[in-house]
């Protein structure tokens, strides 16, 4: 159905707000293409049987709670009431969640404006602290589910968005020994008792372990890849091998004439040294031949929100660093590409994000292969049945546990891509 056949749905509030604006649109028009109006129960609205009232009375509509924290301009710390199913549940109106606070405090990141609570090891935000972080609903995109349940509600002819699935590549080191040599090198090696396997490695006797890059474009074809180039060394968690390697301009030319998008993986210390984005964004242009607008932060190492406004400034308008370091699920509760709120300068943020359900190194950090596993086929179910965009983190340094990704391909397409993949250069 197009968006100019769609039945708008006209929102009543007490007084309007832009926090209340950024939802309502994000939800309608962001979302599901849908029209709608927005204006109090003293104003004319558009002809539409499709009504909802959000703390105010209007006949004939259907009836939403509304909290305050709509209506404020500042950011005080604040927990809200919550169960398995959601945020903001209440006993007033219609439905049992207030929809527009719960999408506006998830989609405002609303906890790390004022954050009380400690970081971890890599400077992250603990969301472990929150009450609420085992909470059922993470594990599924919950915004979009009440989205739904309010639609079904009011009886809109809604179409779920379709369903599509990717994995993130993160390059962070395309090599474990070959590609350098120096100090840290020869000793690694003596630590590790693996120095005999660099050298013949370094003499191509012997096959890196991280050298994993025509296995995924053998099986992951472009619809089903995008790539986040690490191109610093500057820290020593950053990549092990110089920015300057042959290996970023061959690959990146390789993956480029196979149709696969290149974003940037911005460096450790960009997060306190935002300078650096414009020159590692600049290198990989020089490589890419031309501009890159999408990036993921190495590490998932964010200010909330300073981080993404030198994103912006440094010319990237995608992002896809937003997602929970230390468990799978759907820290924006969509599964949609969308945009958030910056409740500190009250507009919304100059980037587009993209929700990310898993990273490889949850499972694998615990050696828990099988639950992995697992977990990939849930999400899949779950987004299958929303609709939206699932999107994984991996690594090439953990493709022999990327084997369950591989099976989501359909076997008949999967022997079509590697026969394809068989025959070109």
């Amino acid at each position: 159905m197009e968006a100019s056949e769609k039945p708008l749905i006209a929102w009543f509030l007490p007084a309007l707000s832009a926090r209340v604006e950024f939802v309502i649109r994000t939800l309608c028009a962001e979302w599901l293409d849908i029209p709608f109006w927005v204006g109090t129960p003293s104003d004319s609205p558009p002809q539409t049987p499709y009504r909802i009232a959000c703390g105010c009375q209007v006949a004939g509509a259907l009836h939403l709670s509304a909290h305050a924290l709509l209506w404020l301009r500042e950011t005080p710390f604040f927990l809200p009431k919550w169960n398995e199913e959601g945020l903001f549940p209440t006993q007033e109106g219609d439905y049992p969640y207030d929809l527009l606070a719960m999408a506006f405090y998830v989609l405002s990141l609303y906890p790390l404006y004022e954050w009380p609570y400690d970081y971890d090891t890599y400077g992250l935000y603990r969301w472990e602290r929150l009450p609420f972080y085992e909470a059922k609903f993470w594990s599924y995109p919950f915004l979009q589910v009440h989205w739904y349940r309010i639609l079904d509600l009011l009886g809109y002819p809604y179409e779920k968005p379709p369903f599509a699935w990717e994995v993130g590549w993160d390059i962070d080191h395309p090599y474990a020994w070959k590609g350098r040599v120096g100090l840290r090198w020869w000793i690694g090696g003596l630590r590790r008792g693996d120095l005999h396997k660099r050298i013949l490695a370094q003499l191509g006797k012997l096959s890196d372990p991280y050298d994993t890059h025509e296995e995924i474009i053998r099986y992951f074809p472009p619809q089903h890849a995008r790539f986040f180039m690490l191109v610093s060394d500057a820290h020593r968690l950053d990549s092990l091998v110089s920015p300057t390697h042959p290996f970023w301009r061959k690959q990146i030319q390789r993956l480029l004439e196979k149709g696969y998008a290149l974003g940037l993986h911005p460096s450790y210390r960009t997060r306190e040294e935002p300078a650096r984005l414009q020159a590692e964004k600049t290198l990989l242009e020089s490589y890419t031949g031309s501009p890159v607008y999408f990036s993921r932060q190495h590490y998932l190492r964010y200010f909330w929100p300073d981080t993404f406004y030198h994103l912006a400034a440094a010319g990237i308008r995608e992002d896809y660093s937003l997602a929970f370091p230390e468990r799978s699920g759907f820290l924006l509760g969509t599964a949609l590409p969308t945009s958030l709120y910056d409740a500190s300068r009250e507009k919304p943020l100059p980037l587009r994000f993209h929700p990310v359900a898993l990273m490889d190194q949850i499972y694998l950090r615990r050696g828990d292969r099988i639950g992995l596993a697992q977990e990939i086929q849930r999400l899949y179910a779950a987004v299958s049945e929303t609709g939206g965009k699932l999107h994984f983190i991996w690594h090439n340094s953990t493709w022999e546990a990327a084997e369950p990704l591989r099976h989501l391909i359909p076997e008949s397409r999967l022997e079509s891509n590697l026969l394809q993949r068989e025959n070109l250069p």
